[in-house]
């Protein structure tokens, strides 16, 4: 499997099976979530990283001056194009690699961060997951967040096993139908997952097949490297949108940290 898979798989395709049965009510919850653990009365500068075709960028730019930052230039063309005219003024998009976040903006220049819908653990590296937490720190405000939403290392331990691929089949929307096939190498702490993706809405059917691996993290050990980069823990739930976590079972884990340093 090529170890920058996350430069190739993205796609109009994925994104359309990844993003659209997510849209409307359960976005505005996930957003909504963030923000009251947030709690703040002000306008904030928030940066959304790996912000996709920006379900949750546009929305944060309602209120709040918002920054989308993605890899894949497909996602963030539609992102502006979906952007509507009355929060132009608050959202712009950038392209740009997540480890690599200190390059686009200055030190000190965000009071919130998100990492949002499972995009963190995409490197081949551990080291470089790490950097992309010391590269928040470093564009957060003193005493500005961090909220990370990403797998749970015990909970998908807990349901995927080891070396057994689990299959499940899908149709996402009329006709078109996702197969994943995934497995936890235990030894390594890194899920493997084949995708076909049948488009079958025309008459000649598009046939996606793409691979991705992600290392998963318990939650203490998220926690640790959140601590190691600087960050002090304030808060955890599971699914993004406010579920109780369990560290045993929950499948998705939800962080809320601050930076402690002051200037």
């Amino acid at each position: 499997m090529n170890k920058n898979w996350w430069k190739y798989f993205f796609k109009p395709l994925t994104a359309e099976v990844m993003f659209k049965p997510r849209l409307g009510i359960q976005t505005e919850n996930e957003v909504k979530k963030v923000l009251s653990e947030i709690n703040s009365t002000k306008k904030l500068n928030i940066l959304d990283l790996c912000c996709g075709e920006g379900r949750h960028s546009h929305l944060f730019a309602k209120k709040h001056q918002t920054t989308g930052l993605d890899y894949t230039k497909d996602f963030l063309k539609v992102a502006k194009l979906k952007t509507p005219e009355k929060i132009k003024k608050n959202l712009k998009f950038v392209h740009g690699d997540m480890k690599l976040t200190s390059k686009y903006f200055d030190k000190n220049s965000f009071d919130l961060v998100t990492s949002l819908y499972n995009s963190y653990g995409y490197f081949d590296k551990r080291s470089d997951d790490f950097k992309v937490l010391t590269e928040v720190y470093n564009v957060l405000k003193p005493r500005g967040y961090f909220v990370i939403n990403t797998l749970n290392g015990s909970g998908v331990a807990h349901h995927l096993g080891d070396h057994k691929p689990t299959g499940v089949g899908n149709e996402v929307e009329k006709n078109v139908f996702v197969l994943d096939n995934a497995y936890l190498n235990k030894k390594e702490m890194r899920t493997y997952s084949d995708w076909k993706i049948i488009d079958a809405r025309k008459s000649k059917a598009k046939i996606f097949r793409g691979h991705f691996m992600q290392n998963v993290y318990t939650n203490t050990e998220l926690k640790t490297l959140l601590k190691k980069a600087g960050f002090k823990i304030v808060k955890t739930w599971g699914a993004l949108h406010g579920t109780e976590f369990d560290e045993k079972t929950s499948w998705h884990q939800t962080i809320l940290a601050q930076k402690i340093q002051n200037l």
